[in-house]
């Protein structure tokens, strides 16, 4: 062991941290072992940083082994990079002080909860984790059994849980159920108590409990339940190989639910029976799950509920400087994040302002770019955006000031938006598909990436697989088109996958031979296919990810249901194919583990967290002409929209007096301005806000000319008031 002020030393000299300027950080890093902590860290803060430093005096200064202390966080190439940071300090401290370290820094604890739930449970549990897709899939079978997708009172219930607005179809009906499953599950709540006060919603119950019989019956356990089997087994004190942990730090806790918050505290009997503690990272300006089950009251109410529960009392720090953008972004995002009074209600407790690291004064300002229509948007953005990565210096003179932006060749850039996909829902072109089409053009050489922007299904390289694997095991389409009860629209992506594979065989004058007998090793087929056509995987990362997530699902799917090695034809369409034609799989952000920055990114606002860029451009309407009510939940909400509504539910039913402690318009209030909030604080010196006109100048309607368009984004509060009026805050493009 070293001593506290060795330690100290060494972060400066040999890990190139200065910690001496920054007290909170300081406060946080030395704190001694039995010090639990609660740590609100503001974006740019350093939070990783210091917990990896906290880590490594908890190695160094305390004497802890590493197989003591466990770190979670919440995606796990978060968790790698962790670990890999904290390893390699660490042998750079024993390097330099040329150290005969005895432990294996490599038994740190470090991972998703799920991941570290997941390896304690198998030593237990004869049971295989299935992920979301194969998960979806099993739900879709269930709903689709006796064609319970077509029950009128389910569509009823669930149209009525997203205010009755448009109709619903089976995918969006599954990946409800999916919700409504889970958030039981992370809330908590007794399956059976709920079900008997179900009244004309009953089938849902029907259909939840014939997908958990499908997974006892084969020994699988999705991510929620592997979660409640943790916990179980926490409360039955099975699990001794824990009873020695003296550190718990826990990232993103703004994101936690209540069920993960029982098994943290369950965890942290055993850290402070150990004379260790419980610390928590998190944010509450940044929690963005909602959706998800997370409750940010377990963050914002945490000093109480681990007192009352555990009696402990953390000690808070506020982790405020920013280290990432300059003066004038940290200026803007503190004016937007103050701008509700509501809102200032929902935040942590003497909450200070974010500081900027960096105050120099010749930083840029915040600038706008409006356009008349989504035409003129796009052309100028994919002009601006192409002479900022080619290092284009720009000039530019606005009220009475000259403005210069250059930030170098290729800086990095993304384009943030409320949703990345390139055409909507009602086939209209949107401004990601624009940007992608003008900057290819442009330059073949500068890459759009986007690979949310497209559905999975539909891309070529997915229906040329998808198709191969039909064709090779449904030759003459019989077994296709003698499948009944799947949506329109999954029948119509079955029909396209294999047009798409029989051109791609033409095209390449290739022949396949028909698999004769119906006992399909999938494995071995789908390695020859994906073999075959490994040369479109490398034609862009897209591709790259597109294959890769098709092949894993493929294989976890095939891995979950096989008993004998072999599939049937029929087997393979309703686990793996209909599930992947009906839009069941979702993009995991932990396979992008190649470098963004060359790169033109598109992508979501949740895609987003974690990340930052040289350069930001956040859309806030590029597809929002007016006010109209189909808009209002990305803009300005009007009430609280699916998460609300599930949650009043749940809680009615099983507490007849539950009173909601605010309002559905308040929590969408809420989540819209945390949502922006990431989104402006992504950038590190240059932040761009972009839309239509009709934003910053209002339209005219039928009776009426300036019609102001209300929107979060924009600084308006949910009093009514536009603190931002005509965006003259930004300098216009």
């Amino acid at each position: 062991m070293i001593s506290q002020e060795q330690f100290n030393d060494l972060v400066v000299n040999v890990l190139g941290r200065d910690i001496e300027d920054n007290l909170s950080q300081k406060k946080a890093i030395l704190a001694p072992i039995d010090e639990s902590q609660y740590l609100v860290a503001g974006p740019g803060s350093g939070k990783t940083t210091v917990i990896v430093l906290k880590v490594l005096k908890y190695i160094f200064v305390d004497g802890i082994e590493p197989s003591k202390i466990m770190v979670t966080t919440f995606t796990n190439k978060a968790a790698n990079e962790l670990k890999s940071r904290t390893v390699k300090w660490a042998e750079s401290i024993i390097s330099y002080l040329d150290m005969d370290y005895e432990f294996n820094l490599n038994e740190l604890i470090i991972g998703t909860l799920d991941s570290i739930a997941e390896e304690y449970i198998s030593r237990h549990m004869d049971v295989e984790v299935i992920d979301n897709f194969t998960s979806s899939a099993i739900m879709m079978q269930t709903l689709l059994k006796d064609e319970r997708n077509n029950d009128k009172k389910l569509k009823q219930f669930f149209k009525r849980m997203k205010n009755h607005q448009g109709g619903i179809s089976t995918s969006e009906l599954n990946n409800q159920i999916q919700s409504l499953k889970e958030r039981l599950m992370y809330d908590m709540i007794d399956f059976n108590e709920i079900r008997g006060h179900a009244d004309k919603e009953t089938v849902i119950y029907d259909i939840i409990s014939d997908y958990y019989s499908q997974l006892s019956n084969r020994n699988l356990v999705d991510y929620s339940l592997l979660e409640r089997n943790f916990y179980n087994l926490l409360s039955e004190d099975k699990l001794e190989s824990l009873h020695g942990i003296c550190v718990i730090l826990i990232d993103e806790y703004q994101d936690t639910n209540y069920l993960q918050e029982q098994i943290y505290f369950k965890l942290a009997t055993f850290a402070v029976r150990n004379q260790g503690n419980i610390t928590v990272v998190g944010d509450d300006d940044q929690a963005l799950y909602r959706f998800r089950g997370a409750d940010i009251e377990l963050f914002t109410s945490y000093l109480d509920r681990i007192k009352k529960s555990l009696n402990i009392s953390p000690t808070t720090i506020f982790l405020q400087r920013n280290y990432r953008s300059t003066s004038n972004i940290v200026n803007f995002v503190n004016d937007f994040i103050s701008l509700d009074d509501i809102y200032q209600k929902s935040r942590t407790t003497n909450k200070p302002p974010i500081t900027c690291a960096d105050n120099k004064k010749d930083s840029l300002p915040i600038f706008g770019m409006f356009r008349n229509n989504i035409e003129e948007l796009s052309t100028d953005l994919s002009e601006l955006i192409y002479k900022l990565k080619t290092g284009e210096k720009i000039e530019l003179k606005r009220k009475g000031e000259e403005y210069v932006i250059s930030l170098g060749e290729n800086p990095s850039l993304a384009l943030l938006t409320n949703s990345p996909k390139e055409i909507s829902s009602y086939n209209k072109k949107r401004l990601p598909f624009f940007i992608r089409e003008s900057i290819q053009y442009k330059d073949d050489d500068l890459i759009v990436f986007n690979p949310r922007g497209q559905n999975i299904e539909s891309t070529e390289i997915v229906s040329i697989l998808c198709g191969l694997i039909l064709i090779h095991i449904d030759s003459k389409s019989k077994v296709q088109e003698s499948i009944d009860n799947i949506p329109p629209r999954s029948k119509k992506t079955l029909r396209m996958w294999r047009k798409h594979a029989e051109n791609y065989l033409s095209e390449n004058e290739l022949t396949i031979t028909d698999i004769k007998e119906d006992k399909i090793d999938l494995i071995s087929l789908l390695t020859t296919i994906t073999d075959s056509i490994s040369y479109l995987a490398n034609e862009s990362n897209e591709n790259k990810i597109y294959h890769d997530i098709i092949k894993d699902t493929i294989i976890q799917t095939n891995n979950a249901i096989n008993t004998d090695g072999y599939l049937t034809a029929n087997q393979i369409f309703w686990h793996i194919l209909v599930p992947i034609a009906t839009g069941a799989i979702e993009i995991d952000d932990d396979l992008f583990d190649f470098s963004l920055e060359d790169n033109v990114n598109i992508m979501s606002i949740h895609q987003s967290k974690g990340l930052e860029f040289d350069i930001i451009i956040v859309d806030v309407g590029s597809d929002i002409y007016n006010n109209q009510v189909s808009s209002a939940f990305k803009r300005y909400p009007k009430d609280g929209g699916m998460s609300y509504n599930i949650e009043k539910y749940i809680n009615t039913m099983v507490n007849s007096g539950y009173v909601a402690s605010s309002t559905g318009r308040d929590e969408a209030f809420n989540d819209l301005i945390r949502r922006y909030f990431v989104s402006y604080t992504r950038a590190k010196k240059l932040l761009i806000l972009v839309g239509l006109s009709s934003m910053k100048d209002g339209y005219k309607g039928d009776f009426q000319s300036n019609i102001k368009i209300q929107n979060v984004a924009t600084g308006w509060s949910r009093d009514g008031k536009w603190h931002w009026e005509g965006l003259e805050n930004l300098i216009q493009l």
